[in-house]
């Protein structure tokens, strides 16, 4: 039985173009998992600083309170 290179050739073919498609998707998700994780991030970095300004602000209050 005589192989045909043309068989081969095509069949390497797809597999390049299927393992390159899988790359790239999964590129694409990693990226988007990361953006996502940096969002929530940010927004929590937000609370934070917004936690912190209101103890802050009440904290500076009794003390302005105190001293009168």
């Amino acid at each position: 039985m005589k192989i045909d290179i043309k068989l081969i050739i095509g069949f390497l073919g797809t597999v390049l173009i299927g393992l390159s498609t899988w790359i790239l998707v999964s590129v694409v998700e990693l990226k988007e998992d990361s953006s996502m994780f940096k969002g929530e991030l940010l927004g929590i970095n937000r609370d934070v600083g917004r936690l912190y300004n209101y103890i802050n602000g009440k904290l500076k209050w009794k003390l302005d309170f105190i001293k009168i």
